[in-house]
């Protein structure tokens, strides 16, 4: 699958699974919480007995970096998932972009792979937007959705880089990688399991529906069930992909236009009365054109810097240049 093509269906997946949560929220009497720990189960599962016949990986259940991004992992679900209550998905997906500039951080001082200058610039104008919005929330920047949203971005970063560099998630075969992203969803429910107590003393603001009471609800049973199968897992798989393929940087760029696929689809779904009608102001609109200056800027960079290395590598190559060497 090309690179780009790559990219951008798992920005769609996940834009999906985004939306497809805030109607089970808003239209439905599902648990939360609940409702997410059973996407991943049934997601993990279907992952993992996806090859029938082929030996299921227990080793990966007892390695500690599994148990970690799964922590992670949680910690970023349920920190956009209750950033839900406060603002609409496509608000969330403006806000999640201060995800990029932490990504070009951990791509420079961990991965070895520093940005372009003028980069740095495109992450300004990103950043001033996401700001912009979360000024003009209720409550400004004291709103909920705003520490939990940079609460996702850290550990969703967290988690990338982790991913990144998993030798597991450097295998080729296919079969393979669906299972070792399908114990990674059976672990990240494990933890949702046990982490309520943990989740909520370390949340950033209280998050009212932390709690396995309703773990067996038969509306939450059936939307765990139908989107962990359709889009927590896929978009599960996509992700490490992309990640091992492209890197965390291009991958959580790709994820910059979240917010404008999560737009057209809750516009879709308010059509159907799945969910309550979207009405953003001149605040969401400035916004998002900021972060599609920001995301231009970025890009522009991305590709020149790309050029310039490239004709650096060219020029030291050279037979001319290796005859003085």
């Amino acid at each position: 699958m090309p690179v780009l093509l790559l990219l951008f269906s798992t920005t769609l997946v996940w834009a999906l699974m985004l939306v497809s949560n805030r109607i089970a929220l808003t239209s439905f009497a599902v648990d939360a919480y609940a409702m997410t720990c059973w996407q991943l189960v049934f997601g993990g599962m279907a992952l993992v007995l996806l090859a029938p016949g082929r030996r299921i990986p227990w080793r990966q259940f007892a390695l500690p970096i599994n148990w970690a991004y799964g922590f992670l992992r949680v910690l970023t679900g349920v920190s956009w998932t209750a950033s839900l209550l406060y603002i609409s998905a496509p608000e969330s997906g403006i806000l999640s972009q201060t995800g990029m500039p932490m990504a070009a951080l951990a791509a420079a001082f961990i991965l070895g792979r520093a940005p372009g200058r003028s980069e740095w610039f495109g992450h300004a104008i990103l950043i001033s937007g996401a700001l912009w919005l979360a000024w003009h929330l209720p409550g400004g920047f004291a709103n909920p959705a705003v520490l939990l949203m940079l609460a996702s971005e850290v550990t969703a970063i967290s988690s990338s880089v982790l991913a990144e560099l998993h030798p597991d998630n450097q295998v080729k075969d296919t079969w393979a990688h669906l299972r070792f992203t399908g114990v990674l969803l059976l672990i990240t429910a494990s933890v949702f399991l046990i982490a309520p107590p943990v989740v909520e003393f370390i949340s950033p603001v209280a998050i009212p529906y932390i709690s396995t009471d309703g773990l067996f609800g038969t509306e939450t049973l059936i939307a765990g069930l139908m989107i962990g199968i359709l889009f927590r897992g896929p978009a599960m798989v996509l992700t490490l992909r992309s990640i091992k393929i492209a890197g965390v940087e291009k991958y959580i760029l790709s994820t910059s236009i979240l917010p404008f696929v999560l737009l057209g689809l809750e516009m879709l779904a308010a059509k159907f009365d799945l969910t309550p009608t979207p009405t953003h102001d001149s605040v969401f609109w400035i916004s998002s054109l900021l972060v599609m200056i920001g995301i231009i800027q970025i890009t522009a960079s991305k590709h020149r810097h790309a050029a310039k290395t490239k004709r650096i590598a060219a020029t030291a190559n050279t037979p001319a240049t290796q005859s003085t060497t």
